[in-house]
């Protein structure tokens, strides 16, 4: 398989792109917009990894200059698109309403391995009830069930009901769970994957797909299985399974294309900025006043805005927006955070202003916050609008943050002073 590295939303013109790959794959990704088109110029409106026919896409960030470093840069991508995905269970595979589950099965295969290193196989316990056998005694079927002797006041028990689990090592649901794990791994190790999703090659099985019958009795037995597991986590397990025999493909197949990553890569900007500063927000949730509406039919409330990120320093009250902007700066600014987005920050201010004043903090700080590749934390500036810095408002400072030390500590969890930011 051919390997190639794109930038999120680059321009590109179609030679280019069609000396990279063929016509067919090419009108694929257009068709479902991966690929965005503005007259002549072509983008990648995608982070992460494409798989298209016989072609894998790596799709690394705006930010990110130029490809001398790019494998390094692309796997610390990865591993935080993968840990974004985690916490917020996004499998994308789950939406029922897919015309074609095939798009997802990287993601699906991704998650047959990981689930396997923290869960282990799918396991069917046999619970087995006996009279007088050498298990846990079950008191209540044996007080419910067995009439008692008395003696002295005492009930004794000529029998008693016994209990205990057999897990069954070689039920055909573990078995078909061995196979789907052994497969995924090695589709993923020939297409040169493992090692970019950090994973372990997985041998469980030496079965094929025919070991357990015609795919509609495979279905049908998944199906069954579902009606009698209770399980969350086992059905969940159940319906992947089910997923993944009713759209079994391979890479090295014509029409196909998946993907594992995201096109809103600005919402993982967002919550890595979230967690690395730490983020009081939750706690102030209820302080900004929502939106009233009087009508003659009654009085409504609606949701109101919401900054990404509120936290104190030294007395300072911080309000930071995490901006996913590539700021283009020559005779002129371009790809800036816009009118709407620069008078939004201001409002945080005004809605926080009794709060701020209640607490007596010692002043406010108002910054967006913007990847760079890599050096130190930049303090680039501010944005001015006059006629609400006039009312006593902070002016909104620009700072360029180094993706990869904030990629770093997202995964590390951990936080970054902010002192840093020289605000």
């Amino acid at each position: 398989m051919k390997e190639i590295f794109i930038k999120e939303l680059e321009e590109y013109s179609r030679e280019y792109i069609l000396q990279l790959m063929k016509k067919d794959s090419f009108n694929k990704l257009l068709e479902y917009e991966i690929i965005k088109r503005d007259n002549n110029i072509f983008k990648f409106n995608f982070v992460g990894v494409i798989i298209v026919d016989n072609y894998i896409i790596n799709c690394y960030p705006k930010y990110i200059p130029n490809e001398d470093n790019i494998e390094k840069d692309f796997k610390q991508i990865i591993k935080v698109i993968k840990k974004y995905k985690n916490l917020n269970d996004d499998f994308s595979w789950e939406n029922e309403n897919l015309d074609d589950v095939s798009f997802n099965k990287l993601s699906m295969m991704i998650f047959f391995l990981e689930d396997y290193y923290q869960n282990g196989i799918y396991t069917k316990i046999q619970n087995i009830r006996e009279i007088n056998g050498s298990g846990e005694i079950d008191w209540d079927r044996t007080i419910n069930n067995i009439d008692p002797i008395i003696k002295d006041n005492k009930p004794y028990y000529g029998e008693l009901y016994t209990k205990y689990n057999i897990n069954d090592l070689y039920n055909y649901f573990r078995m078909l769970h061995e196979y789907i794990i052994t497969e995924c791994s090695k589709i993923l190790d020939e297409a040169g994957l493992i090692e970019l999703f950090d994973l372990t090659p997985i041998e469980l099985s030496d079965k094929s797909l025919f070991d357990f019958g015609q795919k509609e009795v495979i279905l049908e037995k998944l199906e069954k299985q579902l009606k009698v597991e209770f399980n969350s986590h086992k059905q969940k397990l159940l319906k992947s399974m089910h997923a993944y025999i009713s759209n079994k493909n391979s890479f090295t197949n014509e029409d196909f294309l998946t993907i594992y990553g995201t096109s809103t890569y600005h919402v993982i900007w967002e919550e890595m900025c979230r967690k690395v500063f730490g983020n009081k927000l939750n706690k102030l949730k209820n302080v900004i006043k929502k939106p009233v509406w009087y009508l003659d039919e009654g009085t409504f409330q609606v949701d109101t805005f919401r900054p990404d990120l509120i936290t104190f320093w030294r007395n300072y009250f911080i309000i930071l927006d995490a901006k996913y902007y590539k700021l283009k700066i020559t005779s002129k600014l371009e790809k800036q955070p816009g009118l709407s987005d620069v008078t939004k920050q201001y409002l945080y201010q005004l809605a926080f202003k009794d709060f701020i004043e209640k607490n007596e903090f010692k002043g406010v700080k108002n910054a967006f916050l913007l990847p760079k590749y890599n050096g130190k934390v930049e303090n680039k500036g501010y944005v001015e609008i006059g006629i609400l810095h006039d009312l006593g408002l902070e002016n909104i400072q620009i700072v360029m943050l180094p993706a990869g030390e904030i990629n770093k500590l997202y995964l590390d969890n951990k936080k970054i002073n902010i002192s840093r930011l020289n605000l």
